[in-house]
């Protein structure tokens, strides 16, 4: 499939996506969203694909909105179903960033600001280049975040300082988002993507299957009690238990060998 605001590559068992609008610092429209959907479709339906990554194209991660297609915002006519209807669709990926069975990466190799910023954050894992910085800046033009980052955001790093970004609008640098939890690591600008790569293979190589309740569990893990999350958590082992993949990890272990699962 062709795509307009993006380039999609597979290197192995792990997607790349890279948001490619440089000239716009990978700023997000209507087709950018829409693109990324797509996608994000296309890698749900690929079981060859264990892992993804998301970066950006030049000097950006993404620098949020496209303020081209928000100036209508300033005129007399606004078509309020239009703009509610934009803002279903953006949270609508983030769903589907969050229930994708891949793992989703975040490569932030640039700004990351307003949505970018939240398209960041609707990934699983989050690593800087030293040049990575972010803002969530919607404040500071008398608009609201959105894309789940409320929920998401204050589980990352804390109700504290998630309202203490949220509220001051100001930008951190990649040293900060690593003290604060946002991030996981920050590598050189030169080797960055390479550095991403290599963990998201690592990720790669891992059983399917697990790799899927992983994700799917942490996910839910700040809306069930204990008691609940023990039951999935059960469910979770007696599913792997009747894989092909768990054979395969046993005897690759005996054997001393990288073991080749097979994600069934």
């Amino acid at each position: 499939m062709e795509y307009r605001d993006l380039t999609f590559t597979r290197e192995g068992a792990v997607g790349l996506i890279t948001l490619d609008r440089p000239a716009v610092l990978n700023a997000l429209r209507r087709e950018t969203i829409e693109d990324l959907t797509a996608v994000i479709q296309e890698i749900g339906a690929d079981q060859a694909l264990r892992c993804v990554v998301l970066t950006g194209a030049g000097k950006a991660f993404s620098a949020g909105q496209d303020l081209g297609e928000l100036s209508g915002l300033a005129g007399q006519e606004i078509d309020y179903y239009e703009l509610r209807e934009n803002v279903k669709r953006m949270q609508a990926l983030t769903r589907s960033m969050l229930d994708l069975p891949q793992p989703v990466i975040a490569a932030v190799n640039g700004y990351a600001i307003g949505a970018g910023a939240e398209l960041a954050i609707a990934s699983d894992i989050r690593y800087a280049s030293e040049k990575a910085t972010f803002e969530f800046s919607e404040v500071k033009v008398g608009l609201f975040e959105t894309n789940g980052v409320t929920w998401l955001l204050p589980r990352l790093i804390g109700l504290g300082r998630a309202k203490e970004l949220m509220l001051t609008g100001r930008r951190i640098g990649a040293e900060e988002a690593l003290s604060t939890g946002l991030v996981s690591s920050i590598s050189l600008a030169e080797r960055f993507l390479d550095k991403v790569m290599e963990r998201a293979e690592q990720i790669a190589r891992n059983a399917p299957v697990p790799v899927h309740f992983v994700k799917s569990t942490l996910n839910r893990s700040g809306e069930i009690s204990l008691d609940d999350a023990l039951v999935y958590e059960t469910d979770a082992v007696m599913t792997c238990l009747y894989t092909e993949d768990v054979k395969e990890g046993a005897f690759a272990f005996i054997e001393r060998r990288e073991p080749t699962f097979k994600g069934r």
